[in-house]
Formats: structure tokens, C-alpha cells, sequence
């Protein structure tokens, strides 16, 4: 660990062990995932259930108006019922700063988020650290539509260097109350970094694309994984319903279409997301 990595998690153990009262939030999901595989060629297109758990505990301390600061503890488990090998568990400490500019609901508020975390996985190749900052900046415009615009930065150091990640995400959403219990929001993303993909050898032209690769049976079948540096495009529509004071259900269909030079491919995302607050 780098001694400014271990200064900041040292300030949030702190801060954790002074804080009391702290709210966990527990999110759980699955996900159907069309092309897990990430592959451009039908035959490689793998179909796939995810199911995610996150447990985030937080404290939010205030100075004075307009300014707050809220660190954080978060614990993460990803799971594929046919592919165990996608099996990560990780944890890690985060913090977050926010200012809001000027009083009342309608007023701009911008924000900074810097998470680390270490990934502990199935497959020892997907082992590593992972580290994330978020700018976001949000505005009410009126009782009913509100919008968020965020730019995050990501990168992951994993033992295999075919599952490094660097990249960068920039997000636009905009949401309205539908009532006092249900929200609808539609978001765009754009999106510059590593993707893994996987394809059924010989491949000879990911050569000149793809030079790091590696032979692996994530999918209970030998295929190439190979790290390209694509863009992608996306956009996503999620409907948001309180079931009860604590907690809401949240449907979401979500479409990528991801292109590297000759390489291109896409990915649609139907999850159902159960969030609770303790």
C-alpha cells in the first residue's frame, strides 16, 4: 500500500471508530446480461444471471451550512449462479464531500467521492485493488424533475494484467417524481477505457488490438481474454417504487454498445434492485 493510500484509510478508520450511530444500506440485485462475455461474434455471446450484494455504512458529518463530509465503510459481493469463477467479494473505505450552493431544495449542490477497496475473487487473476473518484454536481428544478450530471475516474490493479482497468465515465441523468412514492429516470452515459472481452481461439486479428491476452475457462470452456481499450455508449431507464419507509424496489433496462476500431458489441441489462435502509 502506498503511504498517502495508507494516510487516507488510517483518517476514515479513525473517523469511523469516533463516529456513532452509523445507518447501514443494504442493496441487493440481479441482473440479466445478455452478453457477458463481451463478445463481438454470436457465437461467443455467453447469457448470464448476476446477482449482486452491497452493504454501505455511513456517517455524515456537517460544517456548518454548506458543507459536509460523510466516510464511509462498504462491503460488496458479486455472484454468477452458472459461472463461479466471476464469484468477487471485496471491501473497502470511501469518503465524500458536499457542498450545496446556497438554501432551499432548488439550490446546486456538487460533490467529491473517493472510494478504495480490495477485490478478493474466485478466479486469482481478478485479485487486486480498485480505487475510484467521482465528481458529481446535482440540481432540483422544481417539486417534480431533477437532474445529476457526474464525471468518474476508476482504475483496478488486478495479479493478471488482462483484468487491469483504467477508465473513465461520464454520466448524465434526469429524473421526475411521479408521485410521492415512485420516480422514473432516464440517464446517457459515455464511457473511454478497458473492457475484457472473451472470444473462442485462434483470433488472429485481436494481435494488433488486444496484446494483452490470456486462455482462461471463466466460461467452463477454454476462450481468449483479451483487454481492449474501447468506448462505449449507453443509456438507461430505471423506475424507482418505496414498498416501504425503509425500503424501495428499482426496475431498470440498460443497453451498451461498446466499439474498438473493427470490434464492436453490445450489451442489454434487465435488473430488479431491492434497497433497504436500517
Amino acid at each position: 500500500m502506498k503511504p498517502a493510500t495508507a494516510f487516507c484509510v488510517g483518517l476514515l478508520a479513525a473517523a469511523a471508530l469516533r463516529a456513532q450511530d452509523w445507518a447501514p444500506n443494504l442493496t441487493l440485485s440481479t441482473t440479466w446480461n445478455d452478453n457477458a462475455s463481451n463478445a463481438d461474434r454470436s457465437a461467443d455471446r455467453i447469457a448470464a444471471l448476476q446477482t449482486q450484494a452491497d452493504l454501505l455504512s455511513t456517517r455524515r458529518f456537517d460544517f456548518g451550512s454548506s458543507d459536509s463530509v460523510s466516510p464511509e465503510v462498504h462491503l460488496a459481493t458479486e455472484w454468477w449462479p452458472r459461472f463461479a469463477r466471476l464469484t468477487t467479494a471485496s471491501a473497502g473505505l470511501a469518503a465524500g464531500w458536499e457542498h450545496k450552493f446556497g438554501l432551499g431544495a432548488l439550490a446546486p449542490v456538487v460533490s467529491v467521492d473517493a472510494a478504495g477497496d480490495l477485490v478478493l475473487a474466485e478466479e486469482a487473476g481478478r485479485r487486486g485493488a480498485a480505487a475510484s473518484v467521482t465528481l458529481a454536481v446535482r440540481q432540483r428544478f422544481n417539486d417534480q424533475w431533477r437532474g445529476k450530471l457526474s464525471q468518474q475516474f476508476e482504475r483496478l490493479d488486478a495479479h493478471a494484467a488482462v483484468y487491469d482497468r483504467r477508465a473513465a465515465q461520464t454520466t448524465a441523468e434526469l429524473s421526475r417524481d411521479l408521485d410521492d412514492v415512485s420516480r422514473l429516470t432516464f440517464a446517457a452515459l459515455w464511457r473511454a477505457g478497458d473492457i475484457v472481452s472473451y472470444a473462442t481461439p485462434p483470433r488472429p486479428d485481436l494481435v494488433a488490438l488486444a496484446p494483452v491476452r490470456q486462455t482462461v475457462d471463466t466460461f467452463r470452456r477454454p476462450l481468449t481474454a483479451y483487454s481492449i481499450d474501447a468506448h462505449t455508449l449507453g443509456g438507461r431507464a430505471e423506475l424507482v417504487r418505496a414498498v416501504a419507509p425503509e425500503s424501495a424496489l428499482i426496475l431498470a433496462y440498460e443497453y451498451r454498445d461498446s466499439e474498438r476500431g473493427p470490434l464492436r458489441y453490445g450489451n442489454q441489462l434487465v435488473s430488479l434492485t431491492l434497497v433497504h435502509q436500517f
